[in-house]
């Protein structure tokens, strides 16, 4: 890795990067969290994991708040501990937790052996393909906080593994198929002996008799088992006059089956019991695999996992006490201290302060919440306690509302798999019709022929792999990009994804970071009369910011370390919500906050956010604070020039001085400064016509969103309640929205593949079977394998 390059995640380093020796040599990261990593790591003993490790692209935060590390110690309580945890009899208890952040095999090898390292751990095994991590310890000799914690500093996350429903299900209809596809590959092998010994020709009647009674036998539990599915399947679906795929596959296994099984009763005529166990096992596979890459998201993918509190604090007769979030309920009162995540949606009833809105508005700044403002769940309160009334602690939550989003998207089909559908249903019945008239052909021209030609044209004409080709390969992508954190909503998504040719980002909190850096600090001439150094005016501004969870506080509070004597004393420090923060010391009021909640003039427009220090309504020091482009927009930039796809950037921001800043990192299309919601739209709007995406991250860009044809919303995109975004991106790495677009030029492609592959296999399959030259079993054969090349073509779409 160059140093121009993060040596632990592989992203670009910043102008100013962070360097650490790792092993003898000098390494460059690009932020305080990916070098924090190396260093414990290579602490540990463990740099052989560079020799190996392929760089995620995702940058690395460790550094959690006080308040934020005191929140894992929840997990070590017995009662939390109880829902995710086994315990054994000599006291060990073993969990499983999904890990965030694992990227190559080196990331299981690093995990494993860094927690073998810890007293009371007796056994770790990680999934690298499910990212679970199974682990057992000893309560006693390490706490699971502490587990917790060596994880978070080597850059990655856990949670526990709860399986909801919807992954129940999906588990159940797996060990289903897996029986149906056991008990038909079973039958079709014990069938196909026997039908080694029929074709030969050397073996008596009564031998005959007795294999085809056994073969029977073998194919019952194929038809009842393996094949039964299809048939209720199609049952329902002629209940509602419709014609399936099932409706075909149905009368071609019945049809044999039955004519088979008057043959051994009989004694007249032939069997074809093993293409019947043959057809049904080929026809079973197909549906599994189809299954399993259109549900593989849900076996593998932990973006949505939420990491809400466990426990909160309840307010109940003027007392407070610890409850598990999953005994609240509507109307109670609870109390969320500075630092603390809200554990549910509610409404502020005590208190004021500001809130972390990010997971949702994309808005890195507080949002000042007073008496009756809403609070959403996974917010982090950033400033003082407050009180909240409990609301939607079931399904009416956003965090809920978000998985119906999600479920929406699964559900919709865009305009190809539509017509894909109605070309199936009319291809069934074209096939119904056609393979009628052939029966009727081969009446007239040899009777005893006629029903296994006419089997075999409804074996090899039925459209598995015309009715596979979209579905799979919109699921493979669809699981791809959700598990780079590109999350869908609207199923016409990867449709108007490929057909783009412009697109518009908001800056503030979309192409810039959010984490706010002093760039500029002036000291004030009135600072002379009170013979304040700068030393000592940037201690007093990192002592006011001390306490507070606010983003520009956290780019403050390590100014305290560079004036240490004498340093003067500030009590009594207050936060006033979307204006400042003052403090008393024994020289008066100090100020830190805006000009108009210090009384101060304007000054001239800078880039980057101005604060004011004072005391006593007295200049002290002007301040910068600015907050940089992300590392990914100069790629995404390049990417999408690449593309040929132009990009813009509209911004509320007024101050036109980032424009140079965005030309230099590639922007290719216009730069609209100091734009009102309004005016986005319009803007959005005079290219209705255009194949356009806007990406924004907050509730000003609302009508910006809804007025594109296609709308991303950043992170947990905006106030999910008022905007339905069609895709939402649960990632600061921005070029994903590049490699969205390429995913989804591919998906077209492999469909166009895929149908066109469908058809001609039909077109050409359709007259040898209807000459006669081809068998059921064969039929068979040819079938499955149009599926299974449909399913491994789309298969691609996961690379």
């Amino acid at each position: 890795m160059s140093s121009t390059n993060c040596f632990h995640c592989g992203l670009v380093n910043p102008d100013e990067a962070f360097e650490l020796n790792v092993l003898g040599d000098a390494r460059f990261f690009c932020c305080l969290g990916c070098r924090a990593a190396a260093q414990m790591i290579v602490a540990s003993g463990l740099g052989e994991y560079y020799r190996f490790h392929q760089p995620d692209q995702q940058p690395v935060d460790t550094a959690l708040s006080d308040k934020q590390q005191q929140a894992l110690l929840v997990y070590d309580r017995d009662d939390v501990q109880n829902e995710f945890t086994t315990r054994a009899s000599d006291g060990r208890k073993t969990a499983i937790f999904l890990i965030e952040g694992i990227s190559c095999s080196a990331c299981t090898w690093l995990i494993e052996k860094r927690l073998q390292q810890l007293a009371g751990v007796s056994y770790v095994a990680m999934n690298a393909a499910t990212h679970r991590l199974s682990i057992e310890w000893q309560p006693g000799d390490v706490k699971l906080s502490d587990i917790f914690k060596s994880l978070l500093l080597i850059g990655y996350r856990a949670a526990p593994y709860l399986p909801d429903a919807a992954e129940l299900a999906r588990a159940r209809t797996q060990r289903q198929f897996i029986l149906r596809l056991g008990v038909a590959g079973i039958g079709m092998m014990q069938a196909m002996m026997n039908a080694v010994a029929l074709y030969s020709g050397d073996i008596s009647d009564s031998h005959e008799r007795w294999l085809w009674w056994t073969s029977l036998l073998l194919t019952l539990p194929v038809i009842l088992i393996s094949a039964w599915p299809f048939f209720t399947a199609a049952g329902h679906a002629l209940k509602n006059r419709q014609l399936s795929m099932d409706v075909s596959v149905s009368i071609a296994i019945l049809s044999a089956f039955l004519a088979s099984v008057w043959a051994t009763v009989t004694g007249q005529g032939e069997v074809f019991y093993e293409s019947v166990n043959m057809f049904t096992f080929f026809l079973v596979l197909s549906r599994f695999l189809e299954f399993r890459a259109r549900t593989l998201s849900n076996a593998q993918g932990n973006t949505l996992v939420r990491v809400l509190p466990a426990t909160c604090s309840l307010v109940e007769g003027g007392t407070v006490r610890e409850t598990s979030i999953r005994d609240l309920i509507d109307g109670q009162i609870i109390r969320l201290l500075a630092g603390e995540t809200s554990p549910c949606d509610g409404t502020v009833v005590r208190g004021q302060s500001e809130f972390d809105e990010s997971s949702f508005s994309g808005e890195f700044r507080g949002r000042a919440k007073q008496l009756g403002d809403p609070v959403l769940a996974g917010t982090i309160n950033q400033l003082q306690s407050v009180d909240i009334q409990v609301q939607h602690m079931t399904t009416g939550s956003a965090v809920n509302f978000l998985q119906q989003l999600v479920d929406r998207a699964s559900a919709e089909k865009p305009r190809i798999a539509e017509l894909a559908d109605r070309g199936s249903r009319q291809f069934i019945l074209s096939t119904l019709l056609v393979s009628l008239l052939i029966g009727l052909v081969w009446l007239w021209l040899d009777p005893d022929r006629a029903f296994w030609v006419v089997i075999s044209v409804l074996v090899v004409t039925c459209p598995c792999a015309l009715s596979l080709a979209t579905p799979t390969a919109l699921a493979q992508s669809m699981a791809q990009l959700k598990r780079q954190g590109f999350v869908i909503t609207r199923g016409y998504v990867l449709e108007r994804l490929a057909q783009l040719t412009e697109v518009a980002f908001d800056k503030t909190g979309t192409l810039t970071e959010g984490r706010f850096e002093l760039s500029d600090f002036n000291r004030d001439p009135n600072a002379d009369r009170w013979a304040f150094s700068e030393a000592r005016l940037k201690y007093i501004c990192g002592a006011l910011e001390q306490y507070s969870e606010h983003a520009m506080a956290n780019a403050l509070k390590p100014l305290t370390a560079e004036f240490s004597a004498s340093a003067l004393v500030i009590e009594a420090v207050e936060t006033v919500p979307g204006a400042g923060i003052q403090g008393q010391s024994e020289l008066g009021l100090w100020r830190l906050g805006s000009a108009a909640f210090t009384h101060q003039d304007e000054a001239i427009q800078t880039e980057g956010t101005r604060l004011y220090l004072t005391c006593n309504d007295q200049l002290m020091a002007t301040l910068t604070l600015t907050d940089r482009l992300r590392s990914t927009v100069a790629p995404l930039f390049d990417t999408l020039t690449g593309l040929q796809i132009r990009s813009h950037v509209l911004t509320g921001d007024a101050n036109p001085l980032a424009e140079a800043r965005l030309r230099t990192a590639g922007l290719n299309g216009q730069f609209l400064a100091g734009c009102t919601p309004g005016e986005k739209l319009a803007w959005v709007e005079q290219r209705a016509a255009n194949s356009l995406a806007v990406v924004g991250d907050g509730l000003n860009d609302a009508p910006f969103l809804a007025g594109a044809s296609l709308s991303i919303a950043m992170l947990e995109a905006t106030d999910l309640t008022k905007t339905q975004a069609d895709v939402l991106l649960f990632t600061n790495d921005l070029q994903v929205i590049a490699h969205a677009i390429g995913v989804a030029r591919r998906t077209q492609k492999i469909i166009r593949q895929n149908l066109a592959w469908a058809l001609l296999y039909n077109l050409i399959a359709l007259p040898i079977a209807a000459l006669g030259l081809v068998a059921p079993w064969q039929a068979a054969i040819g079938m499955s394998v149009s599926s299974l090349l449909v399913v491994g073509n789309a298969s691609r779409l996961r690379k």
